[in-house]
C-alpha cells in the first residue's frame, strides 16, 4: 500500500492549485526591498474578491487598529508588507481546504488548528524577540499544509488514518510511521518546495515533529517556534489537528528557544486570548 501511496502523491501533487497569479504577485512584491505600499496595493487590486477579503482581515480585532482602514494602501501602510502578504496567503490557504468538494475530515476545525498554530508560534516569536514575527505566523499557518494534500488526492487513506488515530488515541504522525506512508509533514515540505516557497515554510513543515532532525541550523528557532505552537494549538482544540494522543513539548525546542516552563503557561494564556480576537480569520468566504 504505501508504495502506491508514494506514487499517487508524486503524480498528483503537481497538480494540486497553487497560489494564483496575484498572490503570487504578492509574495514577490513583498519580498522586495525597495517595494512601495502603492505597488503592494496595486497588485493586490487585480484581484477585487481577494482585496475586500484582506481588508476585512485588516479591520478584524486581532490587529486592534484604531480606526477603520478603508483602502488597500492604508491597510500596506499601517500593517506593513508582510502582514499584508500573509493575509493573502491565509485567503489562498482557506480556498484551499474549502473549495475541493466533499470531503471525510472536518475541515473547520482543521483550519481553526491552522490559526490558533499560527497565532501561537506569533506569539512565541514576541516573546522571545524574534524581530520577524510575521515569518513565524505564516509558518504556522502552512506547517499542516501536507495534510490538505491528503485530503485531495488520497481521502480514504487519510480518514483511515484519521480513524485510527482516534480509535488508539494517538497522533497522526505515530500513525503515518506505523502503516509506512509518506508522512504528511514531508508532503506538506514538497508542495511547499513545488510552489517555490521560502525555505523557512519547507523546513518548519518538513520538521515542526521532529525539531532535533532539521538538518539546516539556520532554521533551528523558527522550526522550534512553530513546533511549540503547534504544540499549544493542540492543547487548545484536541482533534482539531487530525491528532489525538498527548502533545509532547521537545525539550530540544525549550532549550533551544530558552523557554522556562512558566514562561510557555503565559505563553498558552496569551494565545488563547488572541485567538478570541481572530475569528475573522475562521470564515473568509
Amino acid at each position: 500500500m504505501a508504495l502506491k501511496i508514494i506514487d499517487k502523491i508524486l503524480e498528483g501533487i503537481d497538480k494540486l492549485p497553487s497560489p494564483n497569479i496575484v498572490v503570487q504577485r504578492i509574495v514577490a512584491v513583498c519580498s522586495k526591498p525597495d517595494a512601495s505600499s502603492s505597488e503592494v496595493a496595486s497588485t493586490l487590486m487585480m484581484d477585487a474578491s481577494l482585496s475586500a477579503r484582506v481588508l476585512k482581515l485588516a479591520n478584524s480585532a486581532y490587529y486592534g487598529i484604531p480606526r477603520k482602514i478603508t483602502t488597500l494602501s492604508e491597510a500596506v501602510m499601517i500593517l506593513g508588507f508582510k502582514t499584508v502578504r500573509n493575509l493573502a496567503l491565509s485567503v489562498f490557504t482557506y480556498d484551499m481546504i474549502f473549495k475541493n468538494g466533499s470531503s471525510s475530515i472536518d475541515r473547520e476545525k482543521l483550519w481553526a488548528h491552522f490559526i490558533a498554530t499560527a497565532v501561537a508560534s506569533e506569539t512565541i516569536a514576541e516573546t522571545v524577540g524574534y524581530p520577524l514575527k510575521e515569518e513565524i505566523f505564516i509558518a504556522g499557518l502552512l506547517h499542516d499544509i501536507g495534510k490538505v494534500v491528503y485530503d485531495f488526492l488520497l481521502s480514504d487513506v487519510l480518514e483511515m488514518e484519521v480513524k485510527i488515530a482516534q480509535k488508539l488515541k494517538k497522533n497522526l504522525i505515530e500513525v503515518e510511521e506505523e502503516l509506512e506512508v509518506p508522512p504528511h509533514t514531508e508532503v506538506g515540505a514538497k508542495l511547499l518546495k513545488n510552489w517555490n516557497f521560502p525555505d523557512l515554510l519547507v523546513f518548519t513543515a518538513d520538521y515542526h515533529h521532529r525539531v532535533e532532525a532539521n538538518p539546516n541550523e539556520l532554521f533551528i528557532n523558527q522550526v522550534s517556534m512553530v513546533h511549540v505552537g503547534d504544540v499549544l494549538a493542540n492543547l487548545m482544540m484536541k482533534g482539531a489537528s487530525l491528532s489525538w494522543g498527548d502533545p509532547v513539548l521537545s525539550p530540544f525546542a525549550l532549550n533551544t528557544l530558552r523557554l522556562k516552563p512558566r514562561v510557555v503557561l503565559r505563553v498558552f494564556e496569551r494565545t488563547r486570548e488572541k485567538y478570541e480576537k481572530a475569528k475573522e480569520f475562521l470564515s473568509l468566504d
